[in-house]
C-alpha cells in the first residue's frame, strides 16, 4: 500500500491541499497542470468570468477531450503513462549498467 502525501496546489487564487498515494503525485501534479492551462485559455478569452463557472468549463473540455482520445484496448491514460514511463526508466538503468560495464 503507498504512502498518502498531502500536495498543495493552487487554481485561479484558491489554495487546495489534496492527499493522494506518493505514487500518484507526480501524474496529479501533471493534471493540476493541465486544469490551470484550461482554466486560463477560458478566462482569457472573458466569456467567463465566475471561478466556479470556469472550472466547469475547464472539465468539460478536459472530459470532452479524454472521451475523444483512445488509447489501446481500454488502457487507461494514466496507467498508459505509467508503463511508457517505467519503460523509459528500465532503458535508462539498462544503458547506466551497460556503460558502466565498459568502463
Amino acid at each position: 500500500m503507498s504512502e498518502i502525501v498531502q500536495v498543495d496546489i493552487a487554481l485561479l487564487g484558491r489554495h487546495f491541499t489534496i492527499g493522494t498515494p506518493a505514487d500518484e503525485q507526480e501524474t496529479l501534479l501533471e493534471a493540476v497542470h493541465l486544469l490551470e492551462e484550461k482554466m486560463s485559455t477560458i478566462q482569457t478569452q472573458g466569456k467567463v468570468v465566475d471561478a466556479d463557472k470556469i472550472a466547469i468549463m475547464a472539465a468539460l473540455n478536459i472530459a470532452h477531450d479524454l472521451l475523444r482520445t483512445k488509447v489501446g484496448e481500454g488502457l487507461e491514460m494514466a496507467a498508459f503513462q505509467r508503463r511508457i514511463r517505467g519503460m523509459s526508466e528500465a532503458a535508462d538503468k539498462a544503458l547506466s549498467e551497460s556503460q558502466q560495464a565498459l568502463f
